[in-house]
């Protein structure tokens, strides 16, 4: 519900309307939410370019290398307890249990090899398809779709353009760092970041190195642990939204009828109802008028034509001049098929205004109103 005071604006907003819904409706919609979902438009994107594919190959193909490295190591860790253990098993204690304490060799063997540890390997990248596409164009992502996300997210997140959040950055978590930084070609400076809603193994406590004592070959290679995503969105409530856009009355005889201002509503009966609740300086008849004003979208203009030809709302009060400004401003509410409309960018709410013969009768009456205007200033001034 924009106030829109132009038929330029009105032209503008009718295009985006139309363009969001078009977009909203192709095969690949997701460009904020779930980015490696199958029907992700990230994910659809990275699939069909070799330049995104090639790179991902690249990085899974250096995993692999690097997990079997890290199984070289483990194997001969593992390969050095087990020739620890079996020189120990050699031996006979000979530890001294009364002061002073002594360990023996067998005893001080087997606390080395106990003691043996190797450091756990995280995949730096997901193993499921989508999900791993989803990082590859999050990573390499063409500057004109970067740019066009950062000001949808930008525009879905105002008031608040840098939203408090707990993610955790994918750049800024090793061993992602390292190993997928010089894919990055975007800035460091952007909106819109890969994060993720859970911790990688790295930031918590299982990243200690593990105990080849008792830890099998597979505990040493984790795979990735961090969730696909990107900066949430916290967009503005549709209701919140309408409070910003929509006068809030503060003349006390009439802000009882907020509500017949927020919206387009037929609110005649619950207005009767607050009757009981009217002041005394206002007559019934004009806070009936005045909470029936906006009943309606289509009725608007005939309403003020109404009540310009019977005087029935008073233009000094600033709330009858608010009501009216923001009934003839508003742009809204939208008709989702344009082929409906009288013309494209002009919403039903004003298309009394594209009636030749309905304008002609609106500034009669207004011309009149203005003379009576003139007339009676005449008259305090003599």
């Amino acid at each position: 519900l924009l106030v829109l005071p132009s038929r330029d604006e009105m032209i503008r907003a009718r295009i985006l309307y139309d363009y969001f819904q078009e977009f909203s409706a192709k095969q690949y919609p997701e460009l904020l939410s779930n980015v490696d979902s199958k029907n992700a438009f990230g994910v659809y994107f990275a699939d069909r370019s070799q330049q995104m594919i090639k790179i991902l190959t690249e990085i899974q193909a250096q995993v692999e290398k690097d997990k079997n490295t890290k199984r070289e190591e483990v194997i001969q860790e593992k390969a050095k307890y087990d020739e620890l253990m079996k020189q120990a098993t050699e031996l006979i204690c000979e530890c001294k249990t009364e002061y002073p304490y002594t360990k023996c060799d067998r005893c001080k063997m087997v606390q080395k090899a106990n003691s043996m540890k190797v450091e756990i390997y995280e995949c730096p990248i997901p193993s499921r398809r989508e999900s791993a596409l989803a990082v590859i164009f999050e990573l390499q992502m063409p500057i004109e779709i970067r740019c066009y996300r950062d000001i949808l997210w930008q525009f879905i997140n105002r008031p608040n353009l840098v939203p408090s959040n707990n993610m955790n950055e994918w750049l800024s978590i090793s061993p992602h760092r390292s190993k997928l930084s010089q894919y990055n070609n975007g800035s460091y400076e952007r909106k819109v970041k890969l994060v993720s809603s859970t911790k990688s193994i790295s930031q918590t406590h299982y990243f200690a190195p593990r105990p080849i004592s008792c830890t099998i070959l597979e505990d040493f290679l984790l795979e990735n642990s961090l969730h696909v995503q990107i900066s949430p969105t916290k967009p503005v409530a549709f209701q919140d939204e309408c409070r910003t856009l929509t006068p809030q009355l503060t003349d006390s005889n009439y802000k009882l009828l907020q509500f017949s201002v927020d919206n387009t509503q037929f609110v005649q009966n619950r207005v009767i109802a607050q009757l009981s609740n009217c002041s005394s300086s206002v007559k019934s008849s004009q806070f009936i008028e005045f909470g029936s004003f906006r009943s309606g979208h289509r009725l608007q203009w005939w309403n003020l034509l109404s009540i310009l030809e019977l005087d029935s709302l008073s233009m000094n009060e600033e709330c009858v001049a608010i009501l009216i400004t923001h009934s003839i401003l508003q742009y809204g509410p939208v008709t989702e098929n344009r082929e409906n409309l009288i013309c494209y960018w002009c919403p039903e709410s004003h298309e009394q205004l594209l009636d030749d013969g309905f304008v002609d009768e609106l500034i009669l009456r207004v011309d009149l109103r203005l003379n009576e205007c003139q007339c009676n200033w005449q008259h305090e001034l003599v």
